[in-house]
């Protein structure tokens, strides 16, 4: 069974009890420059763990998952194994009175106090969206099916992984100024 959100409040957690949660996961649908790419399996197994603070919770999420697709130099089928782990805190804000008498703490000193996580609304964890923002924010900057990816040919648009250093060559790069040295051979 997945799990795509989790109740916190319900989790019964006082000030600095925690718990942990292992469970499954949807990634979704993830595109990068336009391409599409798998994640495998596609049911992910997570472990969240989640510590009540004062005002709210403080959460770190753990998984592994393979993603494939293509390559981002030479569009072959590409992989690459992520481990991701990822933390949230969320500490809405709180009014706080010392005595009767006193004022409510002004709004700048209140907002200085809050952490919001985009992830939790009403006591609600929103873990499918955190777990695939997470992915994505863990990703290596390429893709590549080797690391030493040559790509692809700017003139012909073949793939250069096969080709000898130097033997693929359409003349476009050369300088014309230089071209009459061809002529010497």
């Amino acid at each position: 069974m997945t799990t795509e959100t989790i109740d916190l409040d319900g989790l019964g957690l006082t000030y600095g009890d925690a718990t942990q949660k292992d469970g499954t996961v949807e990634l979704g649908e993830i595109h990068l420059g336009g391409q599409d790419y798998t994640a495998s399996p596609a049911a992910t197994a997570y472990r969240l763990d989640i510590s009540r603070t004062s005002t709210g919770y403080a959460m770190r999420l753990r998984f592994r998952v393979k993603l494939s697709g293509p390559c981002f130099r030479c569009l072959d089928p590409a992989e690459a194994n992520v481990n991701i782990d990822a933390r949230e805190v969320d500490q809405p804000p709180v009014v706080m009175k010392r005595y009767a008498d006193e004022v409510e703490e002004d709004d700048d000193e209140q907002s200085a106090a809050e952490l919001l996580s985009p992830y939790v609304a009403d006591g609600i964890l929103d873990l499918g969206a955190w777990a695939h923002d997470a992915l994505i924010l863990s990703l290596p900057n390429q893709i590549l099916c080797r690391p030493d990816c040559a790509g692809l040919c700017a003139y012909c648009g073949e793939s250069l992984n096969g080709a000898e250093p130097g033997a693929h060559d359409h003349g476009q790069d050369i300088d014309p100024r230089w071209s009459k040295l061809k002529e010497i051979r």
